[in-house]
């Protein structure tokens, strides 16, 4: 197929193909929480590959998690701005600094966790690599 095709000339797709075919679960996961590799690209990619479907879902749930947390927490603080207004009575006398320290946390989640994914995923490119 085109998709195989594809994967089987970029030097990065054949790394990702080998490592998830040794260890899908991981690699899945830490591809999903790293904003290196577009997601419609990798769906071929795992379609094409020799993951089991239990390690597909599983590893997609949890590496969506922290994005969404994100998203519905921004969604609600949202919400709650617009609902309290922020002036008197509003949103500040209600505890913003929880809002904002909740933000600030989720946000440093997300990126450290990015940030270690990101590395993983360099340190299977620079693996591969090696071989050759």
């Amino acid at each position: 197929t085109y998709v195989e095709d594809m994967a089987g000339k970029s030097k990065r797709l054949k790394a990702i193909d080998k490592a998830v075919g040794e260890d899908g679960f991981k690699v899945i996961l830490l591809l999903r929480l790293s904003p290196l590799f577009p997601f419609a690209l990798s769906n071929y990619v795992y379609g094409a590959s020799s993951v089991t479907f239990q390690s597909y879902f599983y590893a997609t749930v949890l590496g969506f998690l922290p994005g969404t947390l994100g998203y519905v927490y921004t969604g609600e603080v949202g919400k709650r701005i617009v609902d309290n207004g922020v002036g008197a009575g509003g949103i500040m006398e209600q505890g913003m600094g929880v809002y904002a320290i909740g933000f600030v946390g989720i946000l440093g989640f997300v990126k450290v966790v990015g940030d270690i994914a990101t590395k993983v995923v360099k340190d299977i490119d620079g693996m591969d690599g090696e071989g050759e």
